[in-house]
């Protein structure tokens, strides 16, 4: 066991520069999604970022870096294994504010842009006039536009039967046996309808949202939520997209800091795992997905605060016993069929690196809290995560 442990040690990036430097030419042939939030101060940019990721406010703020002079950056959750980007422009509506320098830093590598806009907002020129020349620079960059503070419109939303007023049923369903939707107040839909106006050919998808606070007292904090979630997933890359949806899911669960620190690497991995699997020439993604895998454990026992050692090495790899190899011959044989290997290497590297991230997770967590975690345990998590892991890549 000590010469596997210490040829593992040999073959593992040991330093976060080392494993930059072997990853980066994966993220430049599929970078993270880099999402542009644009809009006044107040605007609610943060509380989109609080919602998509689950971060806590002071953790997004604490996090943001200059990027441009009128612009900064936050990379979720760190800078290391990002998730996602966020870039927000400062300024809009407090001075003069030139787009020249965030389009020449951003036209080739946001994916998306998002306009957030209070509806009750009428001084918006400041931000009319820069997006005009955004838009024209790069007009294939799909824009959402986010009207934010419905509730200043009316006071509320009625959702006291939770149902929402901006849902249309499904072109397939019939409306007449749809249950009907309560009225949009005549006040707020106004404010929409100019808004739209306003932005004429500025943007791809309206949503109309009100992000806020528990303590705040409305009937749904996150009204409006689900359907910005969806309009962003339909232009983020599968693996990431598979990422927001889990985030959405933990969100909903009661967790310490250092579980959804733990959560938030795990897809991190598991979404540059899956954009590894994907290389369609056999056996080249093996030495990087392991590396990727190898990493997680580093970095998941340094959020528990354990070493980790020969023994933890030991029954972390009893996991999946021999499933890795088998495993990975199967992706690796499927990929001499176009196509057909490349969704089933990316599928595998992305359930496989998830399940062994939740399994050790596990682990640390137990030696954490003092328990002796249990190699037979470990096992079943594992298998009970690696259907979960299929099934995240699978939804939509």
């Amino acid at each position: 066991m000590s010469s596997v442990w210490q040829r593992w040690r040999d073959k593992t990036p040991q330093s976060e520069r080392e494993f930059q430097q072997q990853i980066d030419p994966l993220r430049a042939a599929a970078p993270v999604p880099v999402l542009w939030l644009f809009g006044k101060t107040g605007s609610g940019k943060s509380s989109v970022i609080h919602f998509l990721t689950g971060a806590e406010q002071a953790t997004i703020g604490e996090g943001f870096r200059p990027e441009t002079k009128a612009s900064r950056r936050f990379d979720f959750p760190d800078s290391t294994d990002p998730l996602m980007t966020f870039l927000d422009t400062r300024g809009l509506g407090e001075a003069a504010y030139d787009p020249i320098e965030d389009i020449a830093a951003y036209s080739q590598t946001t994916q998306l842009m998002i306009v957030t806009v209070r509806v009750s907002d009428h001084a918006l020129v400041d931000v009319l006039e820069p997006l005009r020349r955004i838009r024209r620079a790069t007009p294939q960059r799909p824009v959402l536009l986010v009207l934010t503070c419905l509730h200043e419109a009316t006071g509320a939303i009625d959702l006291s039967e939770g149902i929402d007023p901006f849902d249309a049923p499904p072109a397939s369903e019939d409306p007449a046996a749809a249950e009907p939707l309560p009225p949009i107040p005549a006040e707020l839909q106004t404010l929409i309808d100019r808004k739209s106006e306003q932005f004429a050919g500025l943007y791809d998808h309206l949503v109309p949202v009100d992000l806020t606070r528990l303590e705040d007292g409305f009937a749904d904090p996150e009204f409006g939520g689900r359907r910005l979630r969806q309009a962003i997933l339909q232009y983020l890359p599968h693996a990431y997209r598979q990422s927001m949806l889990s985030l959405a899911n933990d969100a909903q669960q009661h967790r310490s800091k250092r579980q959804r620190r733990a959560r938030w690497q795990i897809l991190a991995s598991s979404s540059l795992a899956a954009t590894a699997g994907a290389v369609p020439v056999p056996w080249v993604d093996i030495p990087v997905v392991l590396a990727i895998q190898s990493h997680l454990a580093i970095r998941l026992g340094k959020i528990y605060e354990q070493e980790l050692t020969a023994s933890h090495w030991a029954a972390l790899s009893s996991a999946a016993g021999s499933r890795i190899a088998t495993r990975m011959a199967l992706r690796e044989v499927l990929k001499l069929i176009p196509w057909v290997g490349m969704a089933a290497g990316a599928a595998s590297a992305f359930a496989f690196t998830y399940a062994l991230g939740m399994s050790w997770d596990w682990y640390f967590a137990s030696l954490h809290q003092g328990r002796a975690p249990s190699v037979d345990k470990l096992r079943e998590i594992f298998a009970d995560e690696l259907q979960r892991g299929h099934e995240l890549w699978k939804a939509e």
